[in-house]
């Protein structure tokens, strides 16, 4: 439900900040402040979580998705839209590394061995995607209706969607929290302490480089420098969302062949060629070709990531490297979409040459720290 009101959002949001005229200064502060929310709601979720609990923090994620699309559909200026951002409940993608994300894969991975992680998680992420590409796609419908696709309207969409998330959220069964867990204690004293924050590391570099051209940044790109419908995103990101979920639920099938790590590295490596490649295309339809090549790669290396920190630390650190993996990844992008409006005074597909240099630079030093690390063949099947 969550992934398929953010890949409605998300993609509306691009669409009518590009429309409205807005400065790629605007936009790129309005963007960041979505990331930066996100950042900082994990952070805050590493030192309460605990104290407050799993589930209770979990329905108060869904009761502020609700008011805060409630707030921005009566009231789209950039500045509300930025400090609803703050909040931490809004996304730029369908998939989103905020603290829902943080209380899912540790509620997911206390239900189910370390040799099921990569399964589970790719059922999950690759559910998630095509329920985003669904949310896409029912964009693209309604932006046939007259207005819609040039008022904030579609944001009202967050408030069903958010109280009966915080009902089914308040229905669930969960296992009781651990009681060492280290959202009480953060990572003082843990023996993997220095693993996690190795891990927190080098996905926030890889996280940076994807803080340059999200979804919504896409969906503004397109817009601007091949004048896209509303209509014709909703399509396209729903094309590539699909054939990310697809790669989703394959990845685990290939990581138990492979391994975790050379499947992160492999398929990231070959997505992020062909993103450089689609900046190069003078052509919509030349360029949409490389996107969905890119789209059909570029995500099977989220389940096995998330496997691989949940499979490298033990249960009550678990929590822990979630919030601070994820949040390392948004720390650092609130100023990507600032960065990226800078890169476009170069050239406009810069930040796609930018974001696949980054990444592919990020390939190399996982590859690097799991050899080091023993982690290439020990970890996973």
């Amino acid at each position: 439900m969550r992934a398929f009101a953010y890949g409605f959002t998300a993609i509306l949001l691009g669409h009518l900040l590009a429309k409205s005229g807005a400065s790629t200064l605007v936009v790129g502060l309005v963007l960041s402040s979505i990331v930066l929310g996100a950042a900082l709601a994990s952070l805050l979720l590493l030192r309460v979580g605990g104290r407050i609990g799993t589930q209770r923090a979990y329905k108060l994620i869904y009761a502020l998705l609700a008011i805060v699309g409630l707030v921005i559909a009566l009231h789209p200026a950039p500045w509300t839209i930025a400090l609803m951002g703050l909040t931490g409940v809004l996304s730029t993608d369908a998939n989103d590394n905020g603290p829902a994300t943080t209380l899912e894969q540790t509620m997911l991975s206390r239900e189910h061995h370390s040799s099921r992680f990569a399964a589970i998680f790719g059922r999950y992420n690759g559910v998630a995607a095509t329920f985003g590409s669904l949310g896409a796609l029912s964009q693209g419908w309604l932006s046939h209706i007259h207005r819609f696709s040039t008022t904030y309207i579609g944001f009202y969409i967050l408030v069903p969607l958010g109280f009966l998330g915080w009902w089914l959220a308040n229905s669930l069964d969960l296992p009781p929290d651990t009681p060492r867990t280290q959202a009480h204690r953060g990572l003082k004293g843990s023996p993997v302490r220095r693993r996690i924050i190795e891990l927190s590391t080098l996905f926030a570099f890889d996280s940076a480089a994807g803080g340059l051209t999200t979804s919504a940044w896409l969906s503004y790109y397109l817009t601007t420098r091949y004048h896209a419908s509303a209509a014709l995103l909703g399509y396209l990101f729903f094309t590539f969302a699909i054939l990310s979920a697809m790669s989703m639920f394959l990845a685990p099938f290939v990581a138990q062949r492979i391994g975790l790590v050379a499947t992160m590295v492999s398929t990231h490596l070959a997505s992020n060629t062909f993103f450089i490649i689609a900046a190069f295309c003078g052509n919509l339809r030349v360029a949409i070709v490389f996107l969905m090549l890119r789209a059909a790669l570029s995500q099977m290396d989220i389940p096995t990531r998330q496997a691989l920190i949940m499979a490298v630390v033990p249960q009550e650190d678990r929590m822990a490297a979630a919030a601070l993996t994820n949040a390392a990844r948004y720390s650092v992008r609130p100023a990507a979409p600032t960065i990226s409006a800078a890169l476009q005074h170069i050239a406009i597909g810069a930040p796609l040459v930018a974001a696949g240099t980054i990444k592919v630079i990020y390939d190399g030093a996982i590859l690097i720290w799991a050899r080091k690390g023993r982690y290439l063949t020990r970890v996973i099947k």
